[in-house]
């Protein structure tokens, strides 16, 4: 392991849970840089966010969808803040709870001050959904940078891997002002975890 990538591994080793929180109201106000991951259910968000933490626990991970159901709060080395914010698109939530998660989604990206970038996951086998265009869509009009996060590629074939970076890119010229790049990712086997620390690293030199 080269030594930026333990010094990287050291800065997001020195992480702790703020809370948990159900209204943008209720979150702590602090000056430190912010991003947020955010994806329907069972997309990965809280194993990705373990992997660019190495830690097990950070984040709760659950095979049962739809389980992280408020905003959840990260503070990494006194310098940034990360949130893992609700799934969206579970099926076997009532539609008064998925619309009461969506509207605390958009509440967050939309008024939180201090967010600097949001990234979207997306379960590279099953690809974009009409929520991932809304989110999209939503961060776009709210004027806000995100970028695209393919997890679990470990489960997908080189070749597949191409096609949905393609397809991607070629959608993402809808969103010329707000988008920034596409990471491919798998927490399991630990691929693509470096960029994105790097990518979020830099936020903290802002």
């Amino acid at each position: 392991m080269s030594n930026g990538n333990r010094s990287l591994n050291l800065f997001f080793s020195k992480n702790n849970f703020l809370g948990s929180f159900n209204s943008i109201n209720q979150i702590p106000e602090n000056k430190l840089p912010e991003c947020c991951f955010v994806g329907r259910s069972n997309v990965g968000k809280s194993s990705i966010i373990n992997a660019i933490t190495k830690s097990k626990k950070l984040a709760k991970t659950s095979k049962t969808p739809g389980r992280t159901q408020s905003i959840n709060l990260f503070k990494i080395d006194e310098k940034l803040n990360i949130v893992d914010l609700p799934g969206y698109g579970y099926a076997k939530v009532s539609k008064v709870k998925r619309d009461e998660l969506a509207n605390l989604i958009e509440s967050y990206i939309i008024n939180r001050k201090n967010l600097q970038q949001v990234f979207v996951l997306i379960d590279c086998k099953v690809g974009i959904k009409d929520t991932d265009i809304d989110i999209f869509d939503m961060i776009n009009e709210s004027n806000k940078q995100f970028s695209i996060i393919l997890t679990k590629i470990d489960k997908c074939a080189i070749s597949f891997i191409k096609s949905k970076n393609e397809s991607l890119i070629s959608l993402m010229k809808n969103y010329q002002s707000s988008f920034r790049k596409i990471f491919s990712s798998s927490s399991n086997k630990n691929m693509g975890i470096i960029d994105i620390q790097k990518d979020i690293f830099n936020l903290s030199k802002i």
